[in-house]
């Protein structure tokens, strides 16, 4: 889905499939009464999820935010997580948009969860291999900390098979926090779900789109107390979600959500009790920015 340009930057919006969590988790101490009216449960208490990338191109860098879940997966892995990939996947959207795994130049990873960084490795001739092999990618240096090294809450979302080979191949760039990877494109560093996750911010003179990743997961989740069962401190996280977002709101940022199986992305204004959305895009609809 081609999204409207940001200055020199054609901006692309990828779905690369869908998967479920449990609804209770990614919602937190919100009641199931109230988050079920917008995200719809199966019989197993799972939301679905996408997996939605961005891509932007200057007509030098292709740079790519986020891998998907990938192909590496165990059977009892798919059913648990109900991963569907029978609609979308990251080498269809990609080109449908023009584009293949060799033209892909810059992956950003906000964090190494397997849910954004399991397509990064792919097995060729039952070899793990880099699925853009022509990209450097880039994660936080915190965060490759703690992936290597996970706490005991984290171990089961950190999957060794979906990052030490690009480390071993040298295709790695870890990088301090709040980083400037290329002109227009930066990161912004957010500690709450998980050490060093970064959004990516890009931006020209007149127009910012953030990935939002897992800070803001869901539509939902723009209001301020709804926040993951999943993150290691929900008050740090309550604190970075009303600074970027009061940052959002004065400075019209359009947020691009990752997890949000309809809504892709949304502008917001600060409102008496929370943040009102003042205007979004769909999936599927026509309308291609806001």
């Amino acid at each position: 889905m081609q999204l409207n340009d940001l200055g020199k930057w054609k901006v692309f919006a990828l779905e690369s499939g869908t998967f479920k969590l449990d609804g209770g988790a990614m919602m937190g101490s919100v009641p199931k009464v109230l988050w079920e009216k917008t995200n719809k449960p199966d019989d197993l208490n799972r939301i679905k999820l996408s997996m939605r990338c961005l891509l932007v191109d200057d007509g030098i860098n292709r740079v790519l935010i986020e891998t998907g879940i990938g192909f590496k997966n165990p059977e009892k892995f798919l059913k648990i997580f109900d991963i569907d990939h029978s609609k979308y996947t990251l080498s269809n959207t990609l080109s449908e948009s023009g584009y293949s795994h060799n033209d892909i130049t810059h992956v950003i990873i906000t964090h190494l969860h397997f849910d954004h960084s399991g397509g990064a490795l792919h097995f060729e001739d039952k070899q793990l291999k880099p699925s853009f092999p022509n990209a450097t990618y880039y994660i936080s240096d915190s965060n490759w900390k703690a992936a290597i090294n996970p706490n005991e809450r984290e171990k089961v979302s950190y999957i060794s098979s979906n990052y030490m080979q690009l480390e071993l191949e040298k295709k790695l760039k870890k990088i301090p926090d709040n980083y400037k990877i290329l002109d227009g494109i930066e990161t912004y560093v957010v500690n709450g779900h998980t050490k060093g996750q970064q959004l990516v911010k890009i931006s020209d003179s007149s127009e910012t789109i953030v990935f939002c990743s897992d800070l803001i997961p869901l539509k939902s989740h723009l209001k301020l107390p709804w926040i993951m069962g999943y993150d290691l401190n929900a008050e740090i996280t309550l604190s970075e979600k009303k600074k970027f977002l009061d940052q959002a709101s004065e400075e019209n940022w359009i947020l691009f959500f990752y997890h949000d199986p309809d809504c892709v992305a949304v502008r917001v204004q600060k409102s008496e009790k929370y943040y009102e959305i003042i205007d979004e895009i769909r999936r599927n609809q026509k309308k291609r920015f806001i």
